[in-house]
């Protein structure tokens, strides 16, 4: 999670929604000595890999015409995919009503390090999640070490 991710997500999110598309989330990462940038979408309907084309054209002619990026990269856009890694807010908050399993730093209210249920709220860096047997628990987003959505 870098500045650059988020300055890119902000540059960005209004082009894809323009397109019909959320941007859940974008990633910087470096593989094999490659540079890349990995925009998630997402809408109700789904995504297909013609979506997927469609905004990887208008991402990279936006990124190269405004020359947001140093040097070399590669582009990749994707759905978030059904076991998507929830790291930010954002993502939570684009995912209510979603199940996710999330592996706490420590034990809250009773449930143990592991936190499984529905994405019920996202806001001021806390989740709130409704459990099966406890109801509704609410987590920092600093409390939480790795989550993903269940499917």
């Amino acid at each position: 999670m870098g500045a650059t991710d988020e300055r890119l997500f902000e540059l960005t999110h209004e082009l894809v929604r323009g397109m019909g598309f959320a941007l859940v989330d974008v990633r910087e990462t470096a593989e094999y000595g490659r540079r890349i940038f990995r925009f998630f979408i997402d809408r109700d309907k789904g995504i297909s890999v013609e979506d997927c084309g469609a905004v990887s054209r208008e991402l990279a002619y936006f990124l190269d015409a405004e020359d947001l990026i140093e040097g070399a990269y590669s582009l990749e856009v994707s759905s978030p995919g059904l076991d998507h890694d929830l790291v930010r807010e954002r993502e939570y908050a684009h995912f209510k009503g979603r199940a996710a399993r999330l592996v706490l730093r420590t034990s809250v209210d009773g449930v143990g390090s592991v936190l499984t249920g529905e994405i019920v709220d996202a806001a001021d860096g806390r989740i709130t999640v409704r459990h099966a047997e406890r109801g509704e628990i609410r987590v920092a987003l600093t409390d939480i070490a790795r989550a993903r959505l269940e499917f």
